[in-house]
């Protein structure tokens, strides 16, 4: 602890000036308890920490950040003990190792009373595990070393004086591959962190530290394509994917637009009972090459990046499980207003079924 109030205290003396765009540092204790059917029965007490760097977004002038009522954008540093979380594993008590996470977030402020914030912060980041079932072939919960982190909570700040502010976190945090390998059990807990946070300036040349804001058409016909895996059960081989979903959109403002379309699936290999690697259980599964199903969503463009989200039907599906309905999400990173990046998963249920990277074009 001493050591993080060191970087409190002695990084913020490095930037001192009256042009500046104001940062802050903050350090949080984390104490988390897994949930759902993957949890420790055996001991269920997990802590860690995070150190953050952040800057406050309120004095912008892009039109997602008054739009969405933006107050920060941060990257974290996490480390978990998941060796307190503790499961009877064929007799022996099994610890889920340690994890080690880079994330990023945005804090949405949902409302303020006085020197009080509550924060609606969603979370993404990288999240490497130590233990997997390739460290313990008894185990059959973590595929691969490195899973994603998905978070997403609700936060308390107050101000105690105008450079520092005490801040509080309850969230729901995910980690899982994606079923790039397979198994992909994942971990669910309910966390909780309470910390400190130090703001400080950093030297500008210009009033504010901002892009030019990338602007969208308002309505267009848009095309992605990508290429994705899953794995196969226990070993690194996989099942190959490619995505393509033509849809039409339509942005109410440079923020906020909403889409229709269709998602056509491509299988490199089709369902085949007899053989071990794709005999797991799993909702994907697909007795021909070709599924096609229509969905509807929402995009939220922060700026060059977006959040997407829809919700789908399939229109034809040869399931062995009569799989009807799916959705995915992803992120979008925009070249130019027309062109970009995006990495998507699709899900059945809370079932992942694989992630797609690739291209797409607004027409």
């Amino acid at each position: 602890m001493k050591k993080f109030y060191f970087l409190l205290t002695a990084i913020p003396l490095l930037f001192q000036s009256q042009n500046s765009v104001e940062h802050f540092i903050g350090y949080n204790f984390i104490t988390a308890q897994s949930v759902g059917k993957i949890k420790g029965d055996i001991k269920n007490n997990i802590y860690g920490h995070s150190l953050t760097f952040g800057t406050n977004l309120e004095n912008r002038t892009e039109e997602w950040v008054k739009f969405l009522s933006a107050k920060n954008i941060k990257y974290n540093l996490i480390y978990l003990d998941l060796d307190q979380m503790q499961n009877n594993l064929w007799g022996r008590n099994y610890g889920f190792g340690e994890v080690y996470a880079a994330s990023a977030n945005v804090d949405f402020r949902l409302m303020k009373f006085r020197d009080f914030e509550v924060l609606f912060s969603p979370t993404l980041g990288l999240a490497y595990i130590t233990k997997t079932v390739h460290t313990d072939p008894d185990s059959y919960f973590f595929g691969s070393h490195l899973n994603a982190m998905f978070d997403a909570g609700l936060g308390i700040q107050y101000d105690l004086t105008k450079n520092y502010a005490l801040t509080s976190r309850l969230s729901f945090l995910h980690f899982s591959n994606g079923a790039i390998q397979l198994p992909n059990a994942g971990v669910n807990t309910i966390s909780a962190s309470i910390g400190i946070q130090r703001n400080f300036n950093i030297p500008t040349h210009t009033e504010q530290d901002q892009q030019p804001e990338t602007q969208v058409k308002k309505q267009a016909l848009e095309i992605a394509i990508g290429v994705g895996q899953r794995g196969k059960y226990k070993v690194k081989e996989a099942f190959y994917r490619v995505a393509i979903s033509p849809a039409y959109s339509y942005f109410i403002n440079n923020t906020l637009g909403f889409k229709i379309g269709l998602d056509a699936v491509y299988y490199d290999q089709v369902f085949n009972p007899e053989v071990y690697d794709d005999s797991v259980p799993y909702w994907g599964k697909s007795w021909e090459h070709w599924r096609i199903g229509t969905s509807v969503g929402t995009e939220i463009k922060m700026n060059k990046v977006s959040f997407n989200a829809n919700y789908g039907y399939y229109l034809y599906f040869k399931s062995p499980y009569n799989q009807k309905t799916y959705w995915k999400a992803g992120l979008r990173y925009y070249f130019t207003p027309k062109l970009g990046a995006e990495s998507i998963m699709t899900a059945h249920q809370v079932q992942a079924d694989f992630i797609s990277f690739g291209l797409f074009a607004r027409l």
